[in-house]
């Protein structure tokens, strides 16, 4: 099995890639006249159960390394992050011109990424929910070291238990109302992230697992069955769901099995890999981008059809993408000596 695991550590750049192409169509906010594109839009909020996934698993990876440093681990993956989510952030208070005391203390708690634990709802949650996650990593790890899968178990469970509370008070106590904001959005993420440690043990160590046919077909049975409760969720519970955080719960059988697919899929179409590769390693700076053009651009595509509107926003985020990456292989990257990683 490890094998076939080891494929997504090969293909993790195309993975994410694809991830993040998934996810820039979920938050276009104008329908297409298409049944099936719009549904595979509305549910591409799977697309961060995917990076979280594979965060996890080359999280794994990284710390497994003989002459892992500590120091080191937390410099490289806070630099990678916070340094160009300050310049658009930057650039986007700029542009609103609004230099109130009240935009100010709001970009603070954004730079911070301390007002997404306070309440603030921010479209940029997934930089507060990444960095959360990549500082208790290195504790994870070492109590996995020590425990085994119990920590694991532990971990995961935590997921669960803040979702299953989140979900009740929702439901009990706000007659089902988004109270929390989107503080929802990393509970329910938790539990794939560290199921992907599992699976990067799982293809790092070595570990002696058989994919039999019984396996294969038990993997893609409930990958099915999941998928047909998120058709249902998405069809007829979508916003009462979502709300307490049970809409999320599918991608958790689904996303693991879906990274193996994905990854058996690029290893077979070398050029199609190549391409999704490229998107991959600009995974931040399109997610970056694209939250905030969105957020700008569609003030002002009312004299745009929707389909000229969507590909004009699409292609604006891939052209803002391209240059902060270019500033930050050129600049950024340079001044604290990070070097450039997916």
């Amino acid at each position: 099995m490890n094998s076939i695991l080891q494929l997504i550590s090969k293909h993790r750049s195309a993975i994410m890639g694809f991830a993040i192409l998934w996810i820039m169509l979920f938050h276009l906010r104008v329908p297409t006249d298409l049944t099936v594109i719009d549904f595979i839009r509305s549910v591409g909020y799977g697309g961060v159960d995917i990076f979280l996934f594979l965060s996890g698993f080359g999280l794994y990876y990284s710390l497994s390394r003989k002459n892992f440093d500590l120091k080191k681990y937390y410099k490289s993956r806070f630099f990678r992050i916070l340094p160009e989510f300050w310049v658009v952030i930057g650039v986007v208070f700029l542009a609103q011109m609004d230099f109130s005391t009240r935009a100010i203390y709001q970009l603070i708690c954004k730079a911070t990424t301390l007002g997404y634990w306070i309440g603030y709802r921010d479209e940029s949650w997934f930089i507060s929910c990444i960095v959360f996650l990549y500082a208790i990593f290195p504790v994870y790890f070492k109590l996995f070291k020590k425990y085994g899968f119990k920590a694991s178990f532990y971990f995961i469970g935590a997921g669960f238990s803040l979702m299953l509370i989140y979900a009740l008070t929702c439901i009990l106590c706000y007659n089902n109302k988004n109270y929390g904001g989107f503080i929802i959005l990393t509970y329910a993420r938790i539990p794939i992230f560290f199921i992907g440690a599992i699976f990067g043990h799982w293809a790092k160590d070595g570990c002696n697992i058989r994919l039999t046919k019984k396996l294969k077909t038990i993997g893609l049975a409930a990958t099915f069955i999941a998928t047909i409760i998120l058709f249902i969720f998405q069809t007829y519970f979508f916003y009462a769901l979502q709300t307490c955080s049970l809409a999320y719960l599918p991608y958790i059988i689904i996303t693991p099995v879906f990274c193996i697919l994905l990854a058996k899929f690029f290893d077979k179409f070398k050029t199609i890999d190549k391409i999704f590769t490229v998107f991959g390693l600009m995974s931040l700076e399109l997610y970056l981008c694209h939250i905030f053009i969105y957020k700008l651009f569609f003030n002002f595509i009312d004299f745009l059809d929707k389909d000229s509107s969507n590909i004009l926003t699409m292609l604006i985020s891939f052209f803002a993408a391209y240059l902060l990456y270019i500033v930050n292989k050129k600049v950024l990257s340079r001044r604290t000596n990070i070097r450039i990683r997916p």
